[in-house]
């Protein structure tokens, strides 16, 4: 039943979110770009990077593999933020990870299959 409400997942970013989630990103890969030489200044950078950018976006669990990518040697060259961010910013947050849709009425161990079959015994 769809009453109108939407669910958490369905709620787009706003456009100021957006903005500033890729400005966050754009910003942090072309200063990555620039201190590649000293590690501990781009890992203190990809840190703060990925703080930003999960308070900015909501919260979201998929930058921590990001960050840790990020902090690997030679990986720094992708630009993983500006890719994470982008495909967050416009594409939503990931279906399916911990969030349940309480706008259906029925539980789900309570729905009805279309496969179910009532059983009806055969006369002997």
């Amino acid at each position: 039943m769809d009453n109108g409400a939407k669910t958490p997942l369905s709620v787009p970013y706003s456009w100021p979110q957006r903005i500033l989630a890729i400005a966050i990103a754009v910003v942090s890969d072309i200063v990555n770009a620039i201190f590649i030489w000293a590690p501990p200044i781009v890992i203190a950078i990809d840190l703060v990077t990925a703080v930003l950018l999960w308070l900015v976006l909501g919260r979201p669990m998929v930058l921590l593999p990001v960050f840790i990518a990020e902090a690997l040697p030679g990986v720094g060259i992708v630009p993983f933020w500006t890719l994470v961010a982008g495909g967050l910013a416009f594409f939503g947050r990931i279906p399916g990870r911990g969030r349940v849709d309480r706008s259906s009425t029925t539980p789900p161990h309570q729905a009805t299959h279309p496969t179910s079959v009532t059983r009806r015994d055969l006369p002997r």
